[in-house]
C-alpha cells in the first residue's frame, strides 16, 4: 500500500511498513508550517470561541488574558509534536506506538479518527452557514454539499496541495481579518459600552481559558502529519508561533464581533454579518474560506489516521469515508450547533492531554530525541497504558464537562471550573518516566536472580 506520489515521498515507504520519510527528503524549509498553522487557525472555530466569554459575561480584559493564555499553552504543545515529526519522519499515532505498543498505538490511532472527524464536522457546519448567508442560500444542506466537495478535492490532492494551499490562504484570511478587526475600531463606543459581570479568576474566566487551550491543544495529534517531510531546523518555532498569531487574532476579532452585536445569536456567521452591514460578504468569506483552510488538515489528518490503524485502503477511499460521515452528521447537527460545539470542546481534552504528555515525556525526556525500530516496540507498552490510565483516573474529580458529570472537587471547591485537563497532562508527563524507571529495574532484578 503505497504513499501517492503527490505527497512526495518514495513510493517504496508505505504506512504498512511504517518506514519514515528518507532523511534525504525532508527538504521542506520549516517555514512553510508557519502558514500552515496559520491558516488553519485564522479560522471559524478560533473566532466562534471569543464569543464564549461574551456569552458568559466576562470582561474584555480577562477574556484577552484568558484567550492568550490559554492560546500559549496550546501552541507549545503543538509545537514539540512538530519537532517529533522532523526528528522521525513518521505520521504522528505512529510516533505513539513506542510508548503505548503497537496494539495499544491502534487504539489511540483509532481516537484520533474520531477527534479529526469531530473537528472537521464542526468546522463544516460553521464554514456552511457562512456560505449560506454570503450567497444567499435558503438550505444549508446545500452549503454543507458544497463545502464537503471542496475540502475533498483539496484534501485528496495530498500535502504538498494543501501546504500551497494554506500558504495561499495565510495571505487571504490575513487580509480579510485585518478588515474584521479594523472595522472594531469604529465601534469603539459600543465596546466601551460594554457591561460584564464578572472580572476576575472565576467560572468565566476558567472556561475561556479551556476552550482556548483546547482549540489550539487539539492539533497536537496531527502535527507530525505535516512536518516529517520538513528540516529540523525551527520546525517548533514555526509551529509553536503561526498557530498562537492566527488564533489570538481570531479569537479576539470573535470577541469584538460578539460585543458589538449587542446580542449574539450563538451563531457566529449571522452575527458578523450583522455587524459589518453592507460588508458583511467580506467577513463572511473569511468564516467559510477559514472553514476549508482547518478542514483540509483535519481531512488529510483523518485519512492518515484510518490507514494507519493498518486498514490496507487506497488514500481516495479514506478521504470520503471521512467527508461523506461529517457530511451526514453536519446535516444532523447544524440546528443545535452551538451546544454541541461547547460540549466537543470539553469533551475533547479529556483523551488527548495525558496523551500529549507521555508523548512528550517519551521523546524529549525519556528518549531525549532518539528515533526508533518499529521491530522492538512490544504490542503493549505497560509504562506508557499504566501512566495514561492513572492519569486519567486521577484527574476524574477534576472535571466538569457540564453533560453528564460533574467532578466533586470541581463542584465542591472550584465553582464548576474543569481543570482535569492540565492535570492529566502533568501527571501523565511526570508517571510515565518514573513508571518506565521503576519497571525496568524491576525487571533488571529479576533477570540478575
Amino acid at each position: 500500500m503505497h504513499l501517492e506520489n503527490k505527497d512526495n515521498v518514495n513510493p517504496k515507504y508505505t504506512y504498512g511498513e511504517f518506514d519514515p520519510v528518507p532523511l534525504d527528503m525532508r527538504k521542506n524549509n520549516s517555514s512553510e508550517l508557519f502558514t500552515i498553522w496559520f491558516a488553519s487557525n485564522l479560522t471559524v472555530g478560533d473566532f466562534a470561541i471569543g464569543f464564549i466569554p461574551v456569552l458568559l459575561g466576562l470582561s474584555i480584559q480577562m477574556a484577552v488574558f484568558s484567550m492568550v493564555l490559554g492560546s500559549i499553552m496550546g501552541s507549545l504543545l503543538v509545537g514539540f509534536m512538530s519537532k517529533t515529526g522532523t526528528l522521525t519522519g513518521l505520521p504522528q499515532m505512529i510516533l505513539g506506538r513506542r510508548a503505548f505498543g503497537k496494539h495499544f498505538g491502534i487504539f489511540m490511532t483509532g481516537l484520533q479518527w474520531l477527534n479529526t472527524l469531530g473537528w472537521l464536522t464542526v468546522n463544516l457546519i460553521l464554514a456552511s452557514f457562512a456560505f449560506s448567508l454570503a450567497f444567499h442560500i435558503p438550505y444549508y444542506e446545500i452549503s454543507i454539499l458544497a463545502m464537503a466537495v471542496i475540502i475533498f478535492l483539496i484534501s485528496n490532492s495530498g500535502r504538498r496541495a494543501i501546504s500551497y494551499f494554506e500558504k495561499t490562504m495565510s495571505l487571504v484570511l490575513g487580509l480579510l481579518f485585518i478588515f474584521i478587526v479594523a472595522n472594531a475600531a469604529i465601534h469603539v463606543g459600543e465596546l466601551h459600552a460594554y457591561k460584564p459581570l464578572y472580572y476576575g479568576f472565576g467560572v468565566a474566566f476558567g472556561i475561556t481559558l479551556a476552550t482556548s487551550f483546547s482549540y489550539l491543544m487539539s492539533w497536537g495529534p496531527y502535527a507530525a502529519d505535516y512536518s516529517r517531510y520538513n528540516k529540523t531546523r525551527n520546525s517548533f518555532i514555526y509551529t509553536f508561533s503561526g498557530g498562537l498569531l492566527a488564533t489570538v487574532w481570531a479569537e479576539i476579532a470573535g470577541l469584538f464581533v460578539a460585543i458589538m452585536s449587542m446580542n449574539p445569536s450563538g451563531n457566529p456567521a449571522g452575527d458578523l454579518s450583522s455587524v459589518l452591514g453592507p460588508y458583511g460578504v467580506i467577513g463572511l468569506s473569511a468564516i467559510f474560506l477559514g472553514g476549508i483552510a482547518a478542514d483540509a488538515i483535519n481531512l488529510y489528518s483523518n485519512s492518515i489516521s484510518l490507514k494507519s490503524t493498518g486498514l490496507k485502503l487506497k488514500r481516495i477511499y479514506t478521504v470520503a469515508t471521512g467527508i461523506v460521515i461529517a457530511t451526514v452528521l453536519s446535516i444532523i447537527l447544524y440546528t443545535r450547533f452551538y451546544s454541541f460545539y461547547e460540549d466537543f470542546l470539553f469533551l475533547l481534552d479529556y483523551w488527548i492531554t495525558p496523551w500529549l504528555g507521555i508523548m512528550i515525556a517519551d521523546f524529549f525526556i525519556v528518549n531525549k530525541n532518539k528515533g526508533f525500530n518499529f521491530k522492538s516496540i512490544p504490542g503493549f507498552n505497560i509504562s506508557g497504558i499504566l501512566s495514561y490510565f492513572m492519569a486519567l483516573a486521577i484527574s476524574v474529580p477534576f472535571m466538569d464537562p457540564g453533560i453528564i458529570y460533574e467532578g466533586i472537587i470541581s463542584k465542591l471547591y472550584l465553582g464548576g471550573v474543569d481543570i482535569s485537563y492540565y492535570i492529566s497532562f502533568i501527571l501523565a508527563l511526570i508517571l510515565y518516566p518514573l513508571i518506565r524507571k521503576i519497571i525496568n529495574r524491576f525487571s533488571m532484578h529479576l533477570h540478575a536472580e
